[in-house]
């Protein structure tokens, strides 16, 4: 069977747009590549050969591809997705030169080879996320993640998503409550189930994204204390959380920002990261703005986490 494949090239910040973008024009899949996944592959022990073309990839852009089935409208799909990429601007996002192209290929040219990008990866002091396609054998103090991404963002290996797991490491305790905002494929829930969380609720308002959470959620033993639960940001939230990691777009954590202390134990934390440099500045000035305490800011190459704190 014959897909066509749409490739945009278009910044770091606006990659999960733009990814986002894809699945709302109707993209049965979407690939990922950009330099640091190339990176990590060159220092697999494993891998003998790395295309040397791959690692001259502009290391502040990414690479986004989406699969269409032949027998859609494809001309539609792309002037939905234009018009898409188009609007960015207007949330605060760069999407670069954002330039096209076109071709088809075969279903099984791919349907796996994507999967070659994605590795173990460890991030903090003992969390190990792991594609299930891929072999592991972990030290005895290191907790790993199985993680089968599916046709949904998020394999546990970009910036953002190291940044939320090394704070959750570092300030989840036995018996916390966790809201997770935007939970994508369920990583950071996942961490959270693992470092001893008493309750897990994650939400996100893709419906993909939520069927592949919980199915990772069960391959890892967590079907019972992680719930995936799909809406908008708080909309199907009523509990009080120890801990709240929200891993998206900056102009989303500014919108959670103003509405996210009622869902917050006293000195409850709030882990934030999908934070372009360039728009740190707004996340502080909100978060000032509803009295947080500033815990904890750090950069990984273009993105930023941040920690704060409910005050009494």
């Amino acid at each position: 069977m014959l897909w066509k494949e749409v490739q945009i090239t278009t910044t770091l910040e606006a990659e999960e747009a733009v990814v986002n973008a894809f699945y709302d024009a109707g993209a049965d899949g979407v690939a990922i590549q950009t330099l640091q996944d190339v990176l990590l592959i060159q220092q697999d022990p494993k891998v003998n050969f790395v295309d040397e073309a791959l690692l001259e990839i502009d290391p502040n852009v990414s690479i986004v591809r989406g699969y269409f089935s032949e027998v859609e409208d494809t001309e539609e799909a792309v002037h939905k997705l234009i018009a898409s990429v188009k609007m960015l601007p207007s949330f605060g996002l760069d999407p670069g030169a954002c330039e096209m192209m076109i071709t088809e290929v075969e279903e099984e040219d791919w349907a796996n080879s994507w999967k070659k990008f994605y590795k173990p990866t460890k991030m903090g002091k003992s969390i190990v996320v792991k594609p299930t396609w891929e072999d592991y054998v972990p030290d005895k103090d290191e907790i790993v993640i199985n993680i089968d991404p599916g046709m949904a963002f998020g394999t546990g290996t970009h910036e953002t998503t190291q940044l939320c797991a090394i704070k959750l490491e570092e300030y989840i305790k036995p018996g916390d409550v966790v809201l997770d905002i935007g939970c994508g494929t369920g990583v950071l829930s996942l961490i959270a189930g693992k470092l001893k969380a008493k309750k897990v609720v994650a939400v996100d308002f893709d419906t993909l994204a939520v069927k592949i959470a919980r199915e990772n959620a069960e391959l890892n033993d967590l079907g019972s204390m992680v719930e995936i639960r799909e809406g908008n940001l708080l909309d199907v939230i009523d509990e009080k959380a120890d801990v709240i990691v929200a891993n998206i777009l900056a102009a989303a954590i500014v919108e959670l920002s103003g509405i996210i202390k009622p869902y917050l134990k006293e000195k409850g934390i709030f882990i934030s990261s999908g934070i372009i440099i360039d728009r740190l500045g707004d996340v502080l000035r909100a978060l000032e703005a509803e009295n947080f305490k500033l815990v904890f800011v750090q950069q990984m190459g273009e993105w930023v986490g941040v920690v704060a704190q409910k005050r009494d």
